[in-house]
């Protein structure tokens, strides 16, 4: 169920959202406001909504000046008749924008696409809580757990993964790209249009090679080299001395 919010100082807006939340299904209003010190009160207490949909223009603090102190995690919605706002809407932390008077039809389509980000990002805060993924192993109804501090890296093959492990190797049918976004970014790094490596597990970069446990040697393609160097650069140890 998505938790909403109203913030409009006009009541007739606050109606005609309330309404259409009604219509729609999954989604809860926990409160409306015409006042945005008060919803920002009420917010900061921990009245915390997946979506807040907030007009733009408002006495005291403007729907801007409201989002900009707001938790990050919050989507925020603009709701205004001035479509001059598009711009400086977009260059915020905004999930949609909707202009008065509002359709239902556009109200619902625009919740509909909030929800999918939503389900997403959930999707991916769950995968990064956890230490292990589950993988089918080839053979029907059977799957394996394969716990990330077990995996050194993984191969790609045409249409089909090979996880090495600590302890011998599991094959599936995936290709490179599901495997990526399935392992945790915390963990995992791709470093070849072929590799997956283990971040912990790497014992040394030389040039283009990755050296592994075993002394293992894996090429680091030109496209990937930056996004293995940051990791590099957060996990290092620089000495600030002058002299």
């Amino acid at each position: 169920m998505i938790s909403c919010v109203i913030v409009d100082d006009e009541s007739y807006v606050i109606d005609t959202l309330t309404q259409y939340l009604s219509k729609t299904n999954d989604c809860h209003l926990l409160a409306t406001f015409s006042d945005p010190l008060a919803a920002l009160q009420e917010i900061k207490g921990g009245l915390i909504p997946d979506i807040l949909f907030l007009d733009v223009d408002m006495p005291e603090l403007s729907g801007f000046e409201l989002a900009s102190l707001l938790p990050p995690q919050i989507a925020i919605v603009y709701v205004t008749a001035h479509d001059d706002y598009a711009l400086q809407a977009f260059e915020t932390n905004v999930y949609d924008f909707l202009l008065k008077p509002v359709s239902f039809s556009k109200f619902l389509k625009s919740v509909q696409k909030i929800k999918g980000i939503l389900e997403s990002r959930l999707a991916n805060d769950t995968r990064n809580n956890t230490d292990y993924i589950f993988i089918n192993p080839g053979i029907k109804g059977k799957v394996i757990k394969l716990y990330f501090q077990e995996i050194i890296y993984v191969e790609g093959l045409k249409n089909y993964v090979i996880f090495n492990m600590h302890k011998g190797k599991h094959v599936t049918y995936l290709t490179m790209k599901e495997i990526e976004e399935a392992l945790s970014s915390r963990y995992f790094v791709r470093i070849h249009k072929s590799y997956i490596i283990n971040f912990s597990k790497v014992q040394a970069i030389e040039g283009n090679m990755v050296i592994l446990p075993g002394n293992l040697q894996l090429p680091l393609g030109g496209n990937y080299k930056e996004k293995l160097m940051k990791m590099v650069a957060n996990n290092s140890v620089i000495s600030n001395r002058k002299d």
